[in-house]
């Protein structure tokens, strides 16, 4: 290499020490670019690739999801799995919750139900946690999570029983197969659903006095307001039987009592009190 910078660099007039130094220098120099050279060329190589960060599971939670995570570890109670069949339907609209694997009823609060069919859909194989009745094919779900990751949890607070409410609208008559009973939360029998996944509700003293009427395997017909959307057909009963001809009214919750009428001579009148 220094016998090549020696013939390639114009050294003339220079005795052979100086060539030889004056060489040298120039072999540094020519090093020093070199690795300089090797240090600076990747930048101005192809750009690299940007690295695709994953989006996390909390980016795609909705905000109504996030706000009933709840802050309660849940990972003590029962965990369950299925797949959902349907969706259990209130007449006002809303969700009371879902038929997992065909016979048993997933309960959850309003808390969860109003974010139920945002998170999943009818065919979806989902995980819960909960607590499952004694003896009655129900559980009562307190988180449920998606196929796709994503959960909703309520927050433990005491959720009140309210009686079905009256809706208003053109009546919707319904008639079928009874598939099974439909449960409430407190375990009691609220009505029945089809086998076409319909579901007629009734106060549970009334779904006891027509017990008869509303096994599995029977047919049944019921006229009442209630709500026939994306989610399903369910209505509050306010007549129902075996067939159109054979049917007869049942009470709803918030029907004033029979009695007197307000104002009138016996109103203030308490039977068995003379």
């Amino acid at each position: 290499m220094a016998k090549v910078f020696h013939k390639l660099l114009p050294v003339a007039g220079l005795s052979e020490a100086g060539k030889s130094q004056f060489t040298g220098k120039a072999m540094r120099v020519f090093l020093s670019v070199s690795a300089l050279f090797l240090l600076v060329s990747p930048a101005f190589a192809a750009p690299p690739v940007k690295q695709t960060v994953k989006a996390t599971f909390a980016s795609h939670q909705t905000v109504t999801e996030k706000q009933a995570a709840g802050v309660y570890d849940l990972s003590s109670m029962s965990a369950f799995s299925g797949t959902v069949t349907q969706f259990l339907p209130a007449p006002d609209g809303g969700v009371l919750g879902l038929l997992l694997n065909g016979d048993t009823e997933v309960l959850v609060s309003p808390e969860i139900g109003h974010t139920l069919s945002g998170l999943i859909k009818v065919g979806d194989h989902i995980s819960l946690r909960g607590v499952k009745a004694y003896t009655l094919p129900v559980i009562r779900a307190f988180a449920i999570t998606s196929p796709r990751g994503r959960s909703v949890q309520d927050s433990l607070m005491a959720v009140p029983q309210h009686s079905p409410e009256m809706i208003i609208g053109p009546d919707i008559v319904v008639h079928g197969e009874i598939a099974m009973p439909l449960y409430n939360l407190g375990g009691q029998v609220s009505g029945v659903i089809l086998k076409d996944h319909t579901l007629i509700h009734l106060i549970p003293r009334e779904a006891a006095r027509l017990a008869a009427w509303l096994k599995p395997g029977q047919s049944v017909y019921a006229v009442g307001t209630g709500n026939n959307g994306v989610l399903g057909t369910a209505i509050n009963a306010r007549e129902i039987g075996p067939a159109a001809d054979r049917k007869e009214a049942v009470a709803i919750s918030n029907v004033p009592l029979s009695g007197p009428a307000a104002g009138s001579a016996g109103y203030d009148v308490i039977s068995g009190a003379e």
